[in-house]
């Protein structure tokens, strides 16, 4: 089915095509630098399509006025996995200068096998094509509570793994549980933040808007939970990889935590009144703070030891990806919307 390009959508991908462009060429600078700039850049665009299909999965078991108000949305936010999975290439053709462990020689053959750049970028496109299957069998309605339950439980797993591959083992000395329950929850909300703002945006109030918002506050509670949860098994026991792992992300990057911190933990007391969460403005405003909020966070997962390049690499990518991620949903909600309308 062709969609035709509106005028704003196609400024929306020059943006996105020329700071994408300039954020891969600071690889002639620094390549390390940049190339990790670009990976905490494309794990939060990934999060658009993972986070979809993870409530698209839930309103097909959960029925409700939520899903109502968000099922075409979330189903253009699914066709964004193989876009997102394009944008990994720069990573699977530059892991060896981004990751420390490619340094190493591995200690045993399992350590040989899965730490390969071949393996590591079979289990990247494993990922992104069960997004992608899962979501087009929902989305063409063919077995789909079974679909559904089984996307649900594969979920938490196979996102815990990429998100180990992808952000914890950036750092050799770090080992968490919880890491990939952290990226997770993160994922989700800023997924849930970017659907949200862009279905307001995109026309009538959405139906029981007092809803949404109250799913999003449930969100920034899992997130700060985890957040905490995360915190407190890494730091209060005094483990020495822990406290390293926090003490990488000391001096300039205390501004980062203070600042994501606001920007979820704003949002989340203000979305207590229920007059902000049935006004289409202030909701849209908080799911900006949400989104920046999940941004800085990103950044500070991916980019502490970097220097300058690094971080004007991740602003560079964000910009171009968020662009491009903008410009992607207007395009697939109007593929979703032509594909319902009865011929």
């Amino acid at each position: 089915m062709r969609v035709e390009l509106l005028r704003p959508e196609a400024r929306l991908l020059i943006v996105g095509g020329l700071s994408a462009s300039a954020a891969l060429a600071l690889c002639l600078i620094d390549p390390a630098a940049a190339l990790t700039g670009w990976l905490g850049a494309a794990v939060a665009f990934a999060a658009i399509p993972a986070g979809a299909l993870c409530l698209m999965a839930m309103m097909r078991l959960i029925p409700g006025a939520w899903g109502e108000s968000l099922r075409l949305t979330c189903e253009a936010g699914t066709l964004l996995a193989l876009p997102a999975l394009a944008l990994f290439l720069p990573v699977m053709l530059g892991v060896r200068a981004i990751y420390p462990w490619m340094a190493h020689r591995p200690e045993t053959a399992f350590q040989a096998f899965w730490l390969d750049p071949w393996f590591y970028a079979l289990r990247t496109l494993l990922w992104f094509l069960m997004l992608w299957g899962a979501a087009r069998a929902i989305r063409a309605r063919r077995r789909t509570r079974a679909v559904a339950a089984a996307t649900l439980v594969a979920f938490p797993l196979l996102g815990s793994l990429v998100a180990v591959d992808w952000l914890m083992s950036l750092d050799l000395h770090l080992a968490s549980s919880a890491f990939g329950l952290q990226c997770l929850i993160l994922s989700v909300t800023l997924a849930f933040a970017a659907l949200l703002l862009f279905r307001i945006g995109a026309g009538a109030r959405p139906y029981r808007l007092g809803v949404l918002g109250a799913l999003l506050l449930t969100l920034l509670l899992l997130w700060a939970y985890i957040q905490f949860l995360t915190f407190f098994i890494l730091w209060s026991p005094g483990l020495p990889d822990g406290a390293y792992w926090y003490g990488r992300r000391a001096g300039g990057w205390d501004v980062a935590e203070w600042a994501f911190g606001l920007l979820g933990g704003l949002p989340l007391l203000l979305l207590l009144l229920a007059k902000v969460r049935k006004s289409p403005r202030l909701l849209a405003r908080l799911c900006i703070a949400v989104l920046a909020g999940k941004l800085i966070e990103f950044a500070w997962l991916a980019l502490p030891g970097q220097g300058p390049v690094g971080l004007i690499g991740f602003a560079l990518a964000s910009l171009g990806l968020g662009s491009g991620a903008a410009a992607g949903l207007s395009i697939a909600l109007r593929r979703r919307v032509c594909a319902r309308r009865p011929t």
